[in-house]
């Protein structure tokens, strides 16, 4: 008996059946235009097992990740590398500034009272935002002209279940915290969407299109899937 709730997504495109769990255990079945409810549960039931262990991995994870405090001290990821958090009051300028091995955070005297935490959180997100959109349209260019495809569009937004995503128009949204992966992660991300303005699915000739442009591929793939959870404010 299935015991957990799941979304359908059908796609005139699609030719085959497929499930995509999420870091928060949203469900997601993938399946062609055609095929019934019906044969979607029959599907469901089968990968029943593998979808429960796949949910309580993702809940051994959420255990296991530090919960951010926003403090002075907290180490921060950029591209890969680590750096330290330092939060202080603004004596001139408020804002996120890099300095040496410091992300350093200088708050307003005069902002709100209280919450400290959030408003180092807010001032952190934006900064990366920027970092990201920076950084995203360099490598964007480059993989563009490589590929030769020609998104409408490529935006920096707050994605909670996934790190990116192609609409049919050919408008690409990537997560603003992927910056915080090792270049080699976020090339990997940026190809995987561009390749979907070619092909909207995850069929075999949509994985040999990332291959062609990365043949390691897979291990940028796992890097992510292993270390997503250092990847978010929870």
């Amino acid at each position: 008996m299935i015991d957990f709730d799941f979304q359908i997504r059908k796609s005139p495109r699609r030719k085959t059946l497929s499930i995509c769990i999420y870091p928060d255990n949203r469900i997601i079945v993938a399946a062609p235009e055609r095929v019934s409810k019906k044969e979607i549960l029959r599907f469901v039931e089968e990968k029943r097992g593998w979808i429960h262990k796949r949910i309580e991995i993702n809940l051994e994870k959420a255990r296991n990740s530090p919960k951010r405090r926003f403090a002075t001290g907290e180490k921060l990821l950029l591209l890969g590398a680590e750096y330290t958090l330092k939060v202080e009051p603004a004596s001139h300028r408020s804002g996120v500034f890099l300095e040496d091995a410091n992300i350093v955070v200088r708050l307003p005297a005069d902002g709100p009272a209280g919450l400290p935490a959030e408003q180092v959180r807010s001032f952190l997100i934006r900064w990366y935002t920027g970092q990201a959109l920076t950084k995203i349209k360099e490598r964007g260019r480059h993989y563009a002209g490589v590929m030769g495809v020609s998104p409408r569009s490529v935006t920096i937004k707050s994605l909670c279940s996934r790190w990116g995503s192609c609409s049919n128009l050919g408008r690409i949204s990537l997560a603003w915290n992927i910056i915080m992966a090792p270049e080699p992660v976020l090339d990997y991300l940026l190809v995987h969407e561009f390749c979907h303005l070619v092909h909207q699915n995850h069929s075999s000739q949509y994985w040999k299109l990332v291959a062609s442009f990365l043949p390691d591929y897979a291990e940028r793939r796992k890097w992510l899937r292993e270390h997503q959870n250092c990847l978010r404010f929870q």
